[in-house]
């Protein structure tokens, strides 16, 4: 229904006027006779256009048209005046009138011409704040995907959270969350992450006293098809009976449903409701926050990707950080007092030829400068300090240590002596260097995830384009915009589908795909696996589509799972045990403990930590790891008495810290029989 306030100083004009506006029943028409009155109607009421004659006592329409524009108000304006003079014409619509009608004739034939017009301003007005909307939309999302990137694993769940109260505010909802399953076999949901207006139940209690069964149903259905539904409850019940019968009792008034797909996987659902009025949203802005889901998805696969590695590569490096360490003491001039055994095999040196000489390793001409500096800066208030740096080794080949340093000073300040722990950390600092190149990789590829958009116009054209766009084709912005195709940047065996769907979309198929797959020809001829979301712009021929980078999703996850076998293999070529104890289990031992202890591997593990040991020695294990886990001792070594499944006893030596698997704390150490 339209609003129009109807202004004129004829009440016979306006009564007439008022049957002919409202016998179609699609306008609700107010009339006023008085300018000034009408301006104070503005003032209190809200109205979708505004109709006026032009000559008025006191105030005529121009005037009036002038007073109202320079409020701010942008509400369609239409002057219906018998004078038709040039000059009138030329002032109404420069001072932003949006149609000027001339009095006269047959009514009937100039209030269908009136209502016409009325029609066509309002739906201009609606169609621009869609677009105005729907850019601001786009724009923020990009930021918002552009802010996620940057944002370490440990904040993310926070920011999604904030990302999803701003889209849902802007998307006129009252709760904005997403629901993922849980398992791969989609048997099982969760709502992960939401936002809802203050006072209001959040979606998660929702789902929790309500039937679950709904939801599972409902998602299967999605999973299925990759629809979005929305719209009012109400109304829709004749369209959607039976989704909608499954929570038409609940205290929603409107829902939109977007399920949100990585190639052929539907991941999750992306859902807008709101609890107090009835709502509605419009196919572009499904298209839109369908991109919005791929950001936030994503943006959670980052994460977890990265927190799971994170742990794996602490827990490996807790294991080698255990073995024999490189003990060395020594003089300023490099004559060496004191060395371990660890020492003289890693450099393949006897005992006898290196105490009371001088012996330095050879260093690298580029960290010789940093080691010097490194020397100089210890001071009797500054005696300790760590560094890294390479060492040439006999064969000619390169390792990476860590050296922790204290340096000795005598009552006059003088430097004597330095006492050195250190260790070969050739393989994580390799792993950090490849580790770098991978994240920089990656980091490239989601920079373009959701956010790499382009205007198309209906002959090809590349009208706009962003920075993400500028990035992942290699092309510049002044060579994109308004002068390149974007079938320049399709592979061959894609162009003639791409193209086949770009004519039908402006023709209004509806049996064509708006998101899918395709091969991206970079301008260096690389073939980039994107995947494109495509939406048309409201009344035009022009579209908006987002491309993202799907060729690289699983690099974290083959990280981690080198990481995992690094662990496993290590732990398991080692002559001595290796294990990892979480909530008094055993979550991993390595073959050396199950077959010392003589058990199968199904019965080891289904037994708790202190039935392989004696009763007298348990409180001493107990207390190791509480001193571990209050940071009392970061590692420690003790000898307890174990038995095996004959019931024999044996001694045991046992090192071990503290680690974290799966978020929690849990204790990895080494476990070697003394006889």
């Amino acid at each position: 229904m339209i609003s129009v306030l109807y202004i004129d100083d004829q009440e016979d004009l306006l009564t007439i006027g008022k049957l002919f506006l409202e016998k179609s029943g699609e306008i609700v028409a107010v009339t006023c006779s008085d300018p000034n009155r009408a301006l104070n109607h503005l003032s209190s009421n809200t109205y979708d256009a505004i109709i006026s004659d032009y000559e008025m006592p006191m105030i005529d329409g121009i005037t009036l048209l002038k007073e109202i524009r320079g409020r701010g108000c942008t509400i369609p304006f239409i002057i219906f005046t018998g004078k038709g003079r040039e000059e009138v014409v030329i002032d109404a619509l420069n001072s932003g009138a949006d149609f000027y009608l001339q009095k006269g004739g047959d009514p009937k034939v100039q209030f269908i011409e009136l209502i016409h017009k009325i029609k066509k301003a309002v739906d201009k007005q609606k169609a621009e704040k869609a677009l105005e909307n729907q850019i601001s939309l786009i724009k923020r999302i990009a930021e918002i995907s552009t802010s996620l990137m940057n944002t370490p694993f440990q904040l993310m769940n926070q920011k999604i959270e904030d990302a999803l109260e701003e889209i849902g505010i802007m998307c006129r909802s009252d709760r904005c969350y997403l629901i993922m399953w849980e398992h791969e076999k989609k048997n099982s949901l969760s709502v992960t992450h939401e936002w809802n207006k203050q006072g209001l139940e959040s979606a998660s209690e929702t789902i929790h006293h309500k039937k679950i069964n709904d939801f599972n149903t409902l998602f299967q259905d999605l999973n299925q098809n990759c629809s979005a539904l929305h719209g009012s409850i109400k109304s829709e019940m004749i369209a959607e009976p039976l989704f909608l019968s499954h929570i038409q009792h609940w205290p929603i008034k409107s829902i939109l449903l977007v399920p949100i797909r990585i190639g052929e996987v539907t991941t999750g659902v992306l859902c807008l409701d709101t609890l107090l009025q009835e709502t509605s949203w419009a196919h572009e802005e499904m298209d839109t926050l369908r991109i919005f889901g791929h950001v936030i998805i994503n943006a959670i696969i980052q994460r977890n990707a990265e927190q799971n590695l994170i742990e794996s590569e602490e827990r490996y490096r807790n294991v080698v950080e255990q073995q024999q360490e490189l003990i060395c003491r020594y003089r300023p001039d490099g004559t060496h007092i004191f060395v371990n055994n660890a020492y003289c095999k890693y450099f393949g040196i006897l005992l006898d030829d290196i105490i009371g000489k001088k012996f330095k390793p050879k260093i690298p001409d580029d960290d010789l400068t940093e080691l010097g500096l490194y020397f100089h800066n210890f001071t009797p208030d500054n005696p300790d300090g760590i560094i890294e740096h390479r060492v040439i080794m006999s064969d000619d080949s390169t390792r990476w240590h860590q050296w922790s340093d204290h340096a000795v000073f005598d009552d006059h300040g003088t430097c004597v002596e330095y006492q050195s722990v250190g260790r070969d950390i050739t393989e994580r600092k390799l792993a950090e260097i490849n580790l770098a190149k991978s994240e920089k990789l990656y980091r490239t590829v989601f920079e373009s995830t959701g956010t790499a958009m382009m205007v198309l116009d209906e002959d090809t054209t590349i009208i706009s384009a962003n920075r993400e766009m500028e990035r992942i084709s290699g092309y510049s912005l002044l060579n994109i915009e308004q002068s390149m195709s974007w079938t320049s940047i399709v592979s061959p065996e894609d162009l003639n589908r791409m193209y086949e769907y770009h004519q039908k979309r402006r023709e209004g198929a509806s049996d064509i795909p708006s998101q899918y797959e395709f091969t991206l020809i970079t301008r260096d001829n690389r073939r980039v696996r994107s995947f494109i979301t495509v939406g048309m712009i409201p009344d035009t021929k022009q579209s908006i589509v987002s491309v993202m980078d799907i060729s690289r999703l699983s690099d974290t996850e083959l990280a981690l799972r080198e990481s995992e076998e690094k662990f496993r293999n290590l732990a398991e070529s080692l002559s001595l045990g290796v294990f990892i104890v979480q909530d008094e289990k055993f979550l991993y031992a390595n073959p050396y403990i199950v077959s010392l202890l003589g058990y199968t591997i199904e019965e080891f593990y289904s037994l708790p930590v202190f039935s392989f040991f004696i009763d007298e020695d348990i409180p001493i294990i107990k207390k190791s790891m509480e001193d571990r886990l209050t940071q009392k001792k970061q590692s420690v070594v003790y000898h307890v008495y174990a038995k095996t499944k004959q019931q024999k006893i044996i001694l045991i030596e046992i090192q071990g810290s503290i680690t974290y698997y799966q978020s929690k704390p849990a204790f990895i150490g080494t476990f070697k029989k003394l006889r």
